[in-house]
């Protein structure tokens, strides 16, 4: 079974150690029951995986974009610290498990970045 935190800016989202996303937004097209089903993750350019959930309904619902790794970090730890960010330990941005990520200054984050070529 999995152990899912709630998102609390968005209450119909939930988030497991894995990295992944899961709702119970109803949507007529989507998920009309409620039931629970897992988001889909979008590649952004600079590879990190992200996603579009909605909080709100009808004409008034708005489209919120964030990144998955952060998703998870605030669901299980709490708002991340002013002038820190989160840092993938192996370096994988699509690796969001919780286990994977820490929290650090600019500083130590630009230190474990993959050399380039």
């Amino acid at each position: 079974m999995k152990v899912l935190k709630q998102i609390k800016e968005l209450p119909d989202y939930y988030v497991d150690k894995s990295g992944k996303v899961w709702s119970t937004k109803i949507s007529y097209r989507y998920n009309p029951t409620g039931e629970l089903r897992e988001v889909k993750p979008r590649k952004h350019p600079s590879g990190y995986l992200y996603y579009g959930l909605f909080r709100g309904q009808g004409p008034n619902k708005q489209r919120l974009w964030r990144r998955a790794h952060r998703l998870v970090w605030i669901a299980y730890n709490g708002q991340i610290p002013k002038g820190l960010e989160i840092d993938h330990k192996n370096r994988d941005k699509h690796d969001n498990r919780l286990s994977n990520l820490r929290v650090v200054t600019h500083s130590d984050n630009c230190k474990n970045r993959r050399r380039k070529k």
